[in-house]
């Protein structure tokens, strides 16, 4: 728990959706990101990996990546301390792959992983509680903290399945649409339950220092 940052306003919550198994080495088709403002306000950002005639594409999976990119640049530029907060390791391996893959956005994904704005939630549950499930997947823990869903996707292989029909039905704008909204509502699902379980977690650590007498350290922000 010592691991956890000081909570800011303009946090964000992040988390993909991807295909390793369509083109030819796998897609990101969706960047979400959710973002709290000062005054309690919150926006969900979802950067599609989509043309205008709402084809997917590897040029798509690019502009989206950069998007998500510059969405977090510039949120850091105006409050330096915030941090991105994500469930196991997938999305900071994939800012790697992408910004390879893609040859773009290499010094602000250096500085991301250099300064340490990424938090991975997933490494927190870990090393700070057991828990009476038989796996640390964030859907397992959601019962202790109470967060309850609003679209029924089981996991992230359900999402791949349905993406995966999306494309079979013709992969383009039209094409049962409602497969890809039920996606984004997955989605946002996960960034939410990640912001939710960010808070739970900053409950034990109160819970913690009542039990110890003494303030619990929080990690120190590694400079540029």
């Amino acid at each position: 728990l010592v691991s956890l940052p000081e909570p800011r306003p303009g946090d964000l919550f992040l988390d993909l959706e991807g295909d390793p198994f369509a083109f030819d080495d796998g897609i990101d088709y969706l960047f979400g990101v959710l973002e709290l403002r000062p005054g309690g306000e919150e926006t969900f950002h979802a950067f599609w990996s989509r043309e205008a005639d709402g084809r997917v594409t590897l040029a798509g999976e690019k502009r989206a990546f950069e998007q998500t990119i510059d969405l977090i640049m510039d949120r850091l530029r105006a409050d330096p301390e915030i941090h991105v907060y994500h469930y196991a390791s997938y999305e900071r391996t994939a800012f790697g792959r992408l910004m390879g893959r893609h040859a773009t956005r290499e010094a602000e994904v250096d500085s991301i992983f250099r300064t340490g704005v990424l938090v991975d939630l997933y490494r927190i549950v870990q090393q700070s509680l057991i828990a009476s499930v038989e796996s640390y997947s964030i859907k397992k823990l959601e019962p202790f903290y109470g967060y309850v869903r609003n679209h029924d996707l089981r996991d992230a292989n359900s999402s791949i399945v349905a993406f995966e029909t999306w494309l079979e039905g013709g992969g383009e704008g039209g094409a049962a649409e409602e497969l890809l909204h039920g996606i984004q509502e997955y989605n946002e699902d996960d960034v939410r339950s990640t912001w939710w379980l960010r808070g739970w977690l900053e409950t034990l650590r109160l819970e913690l220092a009542a039990s110890i007498g003494e303030d619990v350290p929080r990690p120190a922000k590694e400079p540029e």
